[in-house]
């Protein structure tokens, strides 16, 4: 191996780089990506920084404030940021982006582009106490980064064309006061060993290298035009690029639709943390109905929700958990949690956790007492039939929209034969009284938000990778009834909803929510059986 030294002044450095370019790749037969890392370094030298050279193969030695092979060997590999997930599928996702932007009219039509993704900011619920931290799920899925405040950009490489690409995070700088009051920091070191990104710098450079580096150049900007996960930054952010009177920012694109098509199909890495979260949440709502009985709180109920998926390695919960006794089980976001359960109600549980950012979400309901009334078990039923019927047509090619008309068909049809609406309706009237009892659409996009990828349109056809929920519900108010019927003077006030996680697949579909008990049997069996 030959190994060879340059030493430049900086004035030699900016002159003579691109000549070296030229010269390394002709004499030398430089790696590609190091000679075009190189004419970077030459292009920002106006910066008056130290950019970090080039780091391959080191390992992290330090605590970043999150899990990492150094603090989690157990877990994490020495090259992984998140189980399962290296440096290497994250930098590939980043690229991917970028192929993304190169496709637009504008990457056709301007070769320099500059894709800014803000991290989140910590928020506090008063002073000096915050909440838990939660990242920009975007900056999530493009690093696997949970630094607050912290700054991507994705940058073109001079005559280079996409999908080559820089990678550049902003990062708070270290400070031992801070990180003994809130814990390790990375640093712009350590932030480039964890990430495997090209660069960091401090947070407090940003300004000055958007104005000086980026303002004045010839950029397409994708950034989000909508709202932005951090407020602060995103003043600073606008007025940096546009407040140089040399400003040549050529258009400003949300980059929100290019980063939701990515997101929408998950890698089989993706996978294996989505099952995960998934098993984990079944076996909480197995202790939550073993617990289950009459004189309990909602809140207590959740309380063995939570203390189950922590103690099963989930970090947090999905959402703030729906736990709905009786009446309130009609309330669809219902997140008090407050009332006691009763003897001969039924309980809606909606929750789910998160594992290392990926969420589960699913719904099971059953009897406080863990009997059924004759009525709740045939409308539990005809729930459990539709779910099971929505799963079963999942698969690719088909819609959620067009899953969700045949679960509204299926439900209407059952309530009729229930006696629990009119089989003389008019299709608007039809239309309008289900519009009340299943005043939702029948499933959603399922990945690092629980309500993920919301731009991405129902109408999409379901593709291998896509990861969704199927859950019908029928939601009875207390003061429902109906001429005659019986049924629906007993079920007045029922509410019951059955969720399920679906992964698209070759095959069909995959049910990443297979264990979590749903046949009355199995609930009569499970509920109330701790305190026997």
């Amino acid at each position: 191996m030959i190994i060879i030294f340059i030493v430049l002044s900086p004035a030699h450095f900016l002159i003579d780089a691109r000549q070296h370019y030229v010269k390394m790749r002709k004499v030398l037969a430089t790696p590609r990506v190091y000679c075009e890392r190189l004419l970077w370094l030459a292009s920002h030298a106006h910066l008056r920084v130290r950019p970090r050279p080039l780091v391959r193969g080191r390992s992290l030695s330090i605590d970043v404030g999150q899990p990492s092979h150094f603090t989690h060997p157990h877990l994490l590999q020495e090259d992984e940021i998140l189980p399962g997930m290296d440096k290497a599928e994250f930098a590939q996702r980043r690229s991917r982006l970028m192929e993304l932007v190169a496709n637009t009219h504008t990457g056709m039509t301007n070769p320099h582009h500059l894709v800014i993704i803000p991290g989140a900011p910590t928020l506090y619920m008063s002073q000096d106490v915050p909440y838990r931290f939660h990242q920009n799920t975007d900056l999530f899925y493009l690093t696997g980064f949970q630094e607050p405040d912290c700054v991507l950009l994705l940058e073109t490489i001079p005559h280079s064309s996409l999908p080559s690409h820089t990678s550049t995070l902003y990062v708070r700088p270290r400070d031992p006061h801070r990180e003994q009051w809130d814990g390790p920091r990375p640093g712009p070191e350590g932030t480039v060993d964890f990430t495997g990104v090209d660069q960091a710098y401090n947070l407090d450079d940003l300004p000055d290298h958007l104005e000086k580096r980026y303002s004045g150049g010839d950029y397409s900007v994708w950034y989000y035009t909508e709202s932005t996960p951090h407020p602060e930054q995103d003043q600073l952010i606008t007025s940096s690029l546009t407040r140089s009177p040399i400003s040549k920012i050529k258009s400003v694109h949300s980059p929100s639709h290019q980063l939701q098509e990515l997101r929408l199909t998950k890698s089989p890495a993706e996978l294996v943390l989505m099952r995960r979260a998934a098993d984990i949440a079944c076996l909480a709502f197995t202790k939550a109905m073993e617990a289950t009985r009459p004189g309990l709180n909602e809140h207590q109920l959740e309380s063995v929700f939570e203390h189950s998926v922590k103690m099963s390695g989930a970090q947090r919960m999905s959402f703030p958990p729906v736990v709905a006794g009786g009446p309130r089980a009609t309330c669809l976001h219902y997140i008090t949690n407050n009332r006691d359960l009763l003897e001969g109600e039924m309980v809606l549980v909606d929750a789910g956790c998160q594992y290392f950012g990926y969420v589960s979400d699913i719904t099971r309901t059953w009897p406080v007492s863990g009997k059924f009334t004759p009525a709740q078990r045939d409308l539990y039923q005809l729930v459990l039939t539709v779910k099971q019927e929505s799963i079963e047509m999942c698969r690719a090619g088909v819609t959620l929209n067009y899953l969700n008309s045949l679960a509204v068909e299926m439900l209407a049809d059952g309530l009729i034969d229930m006696g629990l609406m009119s089989d003389r309706l008019s299709p608007i009237d039809l239309s309008n009284t289900m519009g009340r009892l299943f005043p939702h659409h029948l499933g959603h996009y399922l990945g690092l938000d629980t309500h993920d990828t919301m731009l991405v349109d129902r109408n999409t056809e379901l593709e291998p990778g896509m990861v969704l929920t199927i859950e019908p519900g029928v939601y009875l108010p207390q003061d429902y009834h109906l001429q005659g019927s019986s049924a629906a003077t007993a079920l007045a006030g029922c509410g019951i909803r059955l969720e399920d996680n679906v992964a698209v697949n070759e095959d069909g579909r995959e049910v990443l929510s297979h264990s979590c008990p749903q046949t009355t049997s199995e609930l009569t069996r499970l509920i109330g059986t701790r305190h026997h």
